[in-house]
């Protein structure tokens, strides 16, 4: 898929203290078998209502803008030590674009599979319990974590802690474990909603912008003086700018690229030293020692900034594709040779320094400041129901959304 070098070692922690997710979380794949894997059938211990029904949202694996809703049978019994999970919200981002432009090569379909020629893209959000044969996790419980773009979905629970478990079907055990954490938070309602609501929409991106700061600044950003990044826009690349603005010597200066509609935006975040649009990458200066960090994938942007920059171009490095439909081979070009930023690596890395629990304060505490200090420009603008959550997500898909607005959907 891409010429850049990413690590070999994709070992990924188990510890459930661990962050709960990784925009850009690249996977090997594992075959599976085409079945859908919401509602499980094995020998039951407990019945429910009969006859109910939940919704789940498929996008065509080959092409993500052909799509349909449809309903799928709620099993009306659980195996022992099975739960049955209502999703009430969850957000939507980029980053789910990202999981389905990725979904066969890196292996996003895998989590939750469906009847080919179907993909289920992995969405974060929160989740109730509705019934239960667990010992340990009871009805009511509600629950954080990665779960399919539907209604219901089945677990089996398994290491279960006190505040977490991992679903133990047996499919997911090949897959990243840091996918596989389920915060356990009481049945209590949230006393705030909208805390609940940052969660989804920048916990997983915010710790892969966290990663890149910390990786960079113990390289010395390579020696660049000018640090420029792709899709300014993106919520990984203001979590970005925010810590270098906060964190890096005055004498860099940190460069957003963006598109020319959102060019006032990304100038308002005030971490941003200077703001071009795409057209405007010749507007750079040559004579700079310069880092690209793109978030976008659009292989057009990244030639062109290569070309301009040449030798300047000190390191270019690839984190995202929300330019999903501009991604391509981008072959030969001048300047440094583009390399993918596997977070998890690097996460392991100071998992062994700091521990993962410090690891996850860190990331934590740097998240709360930005939301208490840095987040006036966000507006929550919530959705219900599966019709309006595919509009939503082919609105992001297509590049038609606005990046002030974080997107929770509400599926009942």
């Amino acid at each position: 898929m891409y010429s850049g070098e990413i690590p070999e070692d994709r070992t990924a922690p188990t510890d459930s203290n661990y962050l709960l997710g990784f925009a850009g979380f690249f996977v090997d794949t594992c075959p599976l078998p085409e079945t859908v894997l919401y509602f499980g059938k094995s020998e039951s211990k407990h019945s429910m209502e009969t006859g109910m029904q939940g919704t789940v949202y498929n996008l065509n694996k080959a092409d993500i803008r052909a799509s349909q809703i449809i309903k799928t049978d709620i099993p009306e019994t659980l195996a022992v030590g099975e739960i049955l999970l209502a999703i009430e919200k969850f957000a939507l981002t980029a980053n789910n674009i990202t999981y389905a432009a990725t979904g066969d090569i890196i292996g996003y379909w895998q989590f939750y599979p469906a009847p080919a020629p179907w993909g289920i893209v992995p969405v974060w959000g929160f989740a109730t319990v509705i019934a239960s044969t667990s010992d340990e996790i009871k009805t009511g419980e509600r629950l954080y974590g990665f779960f399919p773009f539907a209604s219901h979905i089945t677990m089996r629970p398994g290491k279960i802690k006190p505040g977490s478990f991992i679903d133990a079907a047996e499919h997911r055990a090949k897959l990243p474990p840091i996918y596989n954490d389920y915060l356990r938070l009481g049945p209590e309602t949230p006393s705030d909603p909208r805390a609940e609501d940052i969660q989804m929409l920048f916990q997983p991106l915010f710790a892969t912008s966290f990663l890149l700061h910390d990786f960079f600044m113990g390289e010395n950003c390579f020696g660049a003086k000018n640090i420029i990044l792709g899709s300014a826009s993106s919520k990984t690349a203001m979590g970005l700018a925010r810590l270098f603005a906060r964190y890096a010597a005055r004498d860099r200066k940190i460069i957003g690229l963006t598109s020319t509609g959102n060019k006032d935006f990304v100038a308002s975040l005030g971490d941003y030293d200077e703001t071009l649009g795409y057209d405007e990458i010749n507007a750079l200066p040559t004579d700079v020692p310069s880092l690209y960090i793109d978030m976008s994938g659009n292989t057009h942007v990244k030639r062109n900034l290569h070309n301009h920059l040449a030798d300047a171009l000190v390191y270019s490095c690839a984190v995202g594709i929300s330019h999903w439909d501009q991604f391509e081979e981008p072959g030969d070009m001048p300047g440094a040779k583009p390399t993918f930023f596997f977070a998890p690596d690097h996460a392991l890395r100071r998992r062994k320094d700091w521990g993962g629990q410090v690891l996850q304060q860190k990331i934590g505490t740097e998240l709360i400041d930005w939301a208490k200090a840095g987040m006036n420009w966000l507006q929550i603008e919530p959705a219900s129901g599966m019709q309006s959550a595919a509009q939503v997500f082919a609105d992001i898909r297509d590049g038609k959304a606005d990046p002030k607005i974080g997107h929770v959907i509400r599926v009942k």
